[in-house]
């Protein structure tokens, strides 16, 4: 089964959010004396349909830090997706490859891979049930800038801010803007 076959198979925030449940049940080496951070998240991200009227994502967050697609990518990478937990409404992620991204560093749309790696440094996607978008189509624009991020024992942090519009996946499909900024600290969980 090619990869479109997938995508039209499965709704594609639920295959992720699939994954990432499976991939984030372990903690990444956590002692049992050191704390659990709580989730502190502040979100004023708004994402807007061409005629400006905003589009309402998923508030339910998961994290990881692991290695991202091993065998291909095999980089250690941070996903951040909030999503809707029934499958009812929209949804988004960003992924960071943590060893190439560097934190203050704007990264400019479209996003692009830069070898030796095999995925983009910084990428957002976002999915509805009208479509998908993503950083790395060629009608996307703006910039990504990633203030900070970290993957520690205990904690995984992000700090970034949007300002770009994300170009349709499917040909000829409308773009999606996305204006804001995203700070979050979360426990420590392997995507691995």
């Amino acid at each position: 089964m090619n990869r479109l076959q997938v995508r039209r198979s499965i709704p594609p925030l639920l295959l992720v959010v699939a994954m990432l449940f499976l991939a984030c049940g372990k903690d990444m080496g956590r002692h049992a004396t050191e704390p659990v951070p709580e989730t502190v998240v502040v979100n004023t991200i708004v994402f807007q349909r061409p005629d400006s009227s905003a589009v309402a994502m998923g508030t339910t967050p998961i994290a990881c830090c692991g290695l991202y697609d091993p065998g291909f990518v095999n980089e250690k990478a941070m996903r951040i997706v909030l999503y809707d937990p029934a499958n009812q409404g929209p949804g988004w992620q960003i992924l960071i490859l943590v060893d190439r991204a560097q934190a203050g560093v704007t990264t400019t749309l479209p996003t692009s891979v830069v070898p030796p790696s095999k995925a983009p440094y910084v990428t957002m996607f976002a999915t509805t049930t009208a479509g998908e978008w993503s950083s790395d189509t060629e009608e996307s624009s703006g910039t990504i800038i990633v203030h900070s991020f970290r993957c520690t024992s205990t904690t995984i942090q992000i700090d970034f801010s949007v300002d770009a519009v994300l170009g349709s996946e499917l040909a000829g499909g409308p773009q999606m803007r996305v204006q804001g900024a995203f700070q979050a600290t979360f426990p420590a969980r392997s995507c691995t």
